[in-house]
């Protein structure tokens, strides 16, 4: 009966040595994800725009509603290759799974399609890590944060006389700059400026010197104000797409936008990206701020007769007014009607 007790400190050995292999695999391997290769749809607004100011938007790319990505899922391996390994989670309605036998030394990565996506925040929730030793007799788990590795930006389009790529780009090179009190942006060093407006931290980050640009006075405020409780998605959706078209027609003309809702942080600027990215978040914009009464042009979007929205337009001079289905406003302003479907 040798051989029996031989037998059974060959399995008590590995179960132990299985034991030690989990435990070192599940402290040495790391998860990551990363939204890669941005794939656009028909229509898409990065199809459209020029491309100068397409480099300047959100990296890897922007995204906008319908468009698709690819969802990286990686694997590392902190000292030498370990494994297996699988991570299971939630990213927006749908469920990923990726996995490997081994996870080398230089990681491991796995690419998962994202078709069809809507507007607003992309979360990662729920993430799990498991590991385990070769035969299985021991799994891992590690949890990992929620968080928001997307940002997907509404669709939009000029809605007034369209004018060639050429023409937009040539406006988006050479906007309008002066040496008025407001910041307009920066532009790389050029002989003759003054030493005081170089901007030295973007200077160091550039590597090459930038100075600031000053707006001149007289250009044209555009506040659009908007529904602050949309009933649906679909409304919703439709509202931050008529409004990204509006600010997009006004920005390429040199003009400055400001977005607000009622109980919500207001945002103005003459940086496209940074209207569409408030839009992706509407009506969960930030919350709070007063809305800036400096323009003489107020445009409404709503699908309901808010009290606090139309008393705020009826402040401004002009006011012009965008409403989704049957809403019957009491403002003195050219009313549009249309539905939920795009483009309009």
């Amino acid at each position: 009966m040798p051989w029996l007790f031989l037998l059974a400190w060959w399995v008590l050995a590995l179960i132990v040595a299985a034991a030690a292999y989990a435990a070192w695999n599940r402290t040495g391997i790391s998860l990551r994800l990363a939204v890669r290769n941005a794939m656009p749809a028909a229509g898409s607004p990065a199809e459209e725009l020029p491309e100068q100011l397409l480099r300047a938007g959100p990296l890897p790319a922007p995204v906008f509603e319908g468009d698709g990505v690819e969802l990286e899922v990686t694997l590392r391996s902190g000292r030498g290759a370990r494994g297996p390994a699988w991570a299971i989670g939630q990213v927006g309605d749908k469920q990923i799974w990726a996995g490997t036998g081994l996870v080398p030394r230089t990681g491991w990565s796995q690419a998962r399609p994202l078709p069809s996506l809507r507007r607003g925040p992309i979360a990662a929730r729920d993430w799990r890590m498991h590991t385990s030793d070769p035969l299985g007799f021991f799994l891992g788990l590690r949890r990992t944060s929620d968080s928001e590795i997307a940002l997907i930006l509404p669709r939009f389009a000029s809605l007034g006389d369209r004018r060639q790529v050429r023409e937009l780009e040539a406006s988006m090179a050479a906007p309008r700059a002066g040496s008025g009190n407001e910041l307009f942006g920066i532009r790389e060093y050029r002989p003759g400026d003054s030493l005081r407006r170089i901007h030295w931290r973007s200077s160091a980050r550039h590597g090459e010197l930038v100075v600031r640009e000053y707006e001149p006075p007289g250009l044209q405020t555009l506040a659009i104000l908007l529904d602050p409780s949309p009933t649906t998605t679909d409304i919703a959706d439709q509202v931050a797409r008529i409004a990204a078209s509006e600010a997009w027609d006004c920005v390429r003309e040199g003009g400055r936008v400001v977005i607000w809702a009622p109980g919500c942080e207001p945002v103005q600027s003459r940086d496209l990206w940074a209207l569409l990215q408030w839009l992706a978040r509407y009506p969960f914009s930030p919350s709070g701020g007063n809305l800036p009464m400096n323009g003489e042009e107020a445009l409404v979007i709503t699908a309901t007769a808010d009290r606090e929205l139309l008393e705020t337009a009826e402040g401004f001079r002009s006011r012009r007014a965008w409403v989704i289905g049957d809403a019957q406003l009491d403002l003195d302003a050219e009313v549009r009607r249309v539905g939920t479907t795009w483009p309009l």
